[in-house]
């Protein structure tokens, strides 16, 4: 039996070269989601050409709090418990806002650039925001099986699956939609090819499994503000390959909306 999954391409808005590569994708059905960073001033023009898709896809906000602060002390505050909620809260507020000025809805569902949605104090507002709108929220629960350590950043993969508890259970206490898996995990720093690292990123996902990605073209933009280049690049063209479906075909996956295939 064939199962759906939903690959989702993160970091939309980045800059103009991801953006770009990202729609590419969406132009050819290689992709089901795509999540928003809407805190660059080039979001305007690159999430207005992105209305297109958005009613056969899953938009979601990729909420951002290290443009302009290290992900380290980001974390270092989260799980310190010294964020500030009613800053979160406001700045949560203000990327849904122009999210929503700019693509011409809300978002279908909510994570986290870096995660940082998991955080204690953020996952919170988080929670509610979703809750408020009707979004669904990503969690990063894979289950702690064997077959986990037989795939890219393992170690990764096992603390956010632990991370995503909290949110979880505020989630089912608020009523708001979830992902049940979650693939797609990778250190970045691998020698072997994308394909590779896909297929066994793939292997054996549930029904309704959300899988990340990070496809895009490298530009000055994305040199400035993100280390991650030439892995985005081969991506991109993996993805956009005859060996993308195929890999799928035999998986027994097809992509499909996180939001189809709860209505489904």
């Amino acid at each position: 039996m064939t199962r759906n999954i939903v690959l989702c391409a993160d970091d939309y808005g980045l800059s103009p070269g991801i953006s770009r590569g990202i729609r590419q994708l969406l132009q050819v059905n290689r992709l089901s989601a795509t999540s928003c960073m809407v805190v660059y001033p080039e979001f305007p023009a690159d999430g207005h050409l992105l209305r297109p898709f958005v009613a056969t896809i899953d938009a979601g906000l990729h909420f951002t709090l290290t443009r302009d602060r290290s992900l380290a002390s980001v974390l270092a505050a989260g799980w310190l418990r010294r964020l500030s909620r009613d800053k979160v809260r406001r700045e949560l507020q203000h990327q849904l806002d122009i999210f929503e000025s700019v693509i011409g809805r809300p978002p279908h569902y909510i994570d986290g650039h870096q995660h940082v949605h998991l955080l204690p104090g953020v996952r919170e507002i988080v929670a509610e925001a979703a809750a408020n709108i009707g979004a669904y929220l990503r969690l990063t629960h894979e289950p702690l099986t064997p077959a986990m350590f037989g795939r890219p950043a393992p170690i990764s993969s096992a603390y956010l699956s632990w991370a995503s508890g909290p949110l979880a259970r505020l989630a089912a206490a608020q009523g708001v939609r979830t992902n049940h898996g979650f693939r797609g995990v990778r250190s970045f720093n691998e020698s072997v090819p994308f394909r590779q690292l896909f297929r066994k990123m793939i292997d054996g996902a549930a029904d309704a499994t959300i899988v990340m990605c990070h496809p895009g073209h490298v530009d000055e933009a994305l040199k400035a503000r993100d280390p991650i280049h030439r892995q985005r690049e081969e991506e991109s063209a993996y993805l956009a390959s005859d060996d993308f479906p195929r890999d799928l075909s035999a998986a027994s996956l097809q992509l499909a909306t996180f939001r189809a295939v709860q209505s489904g």
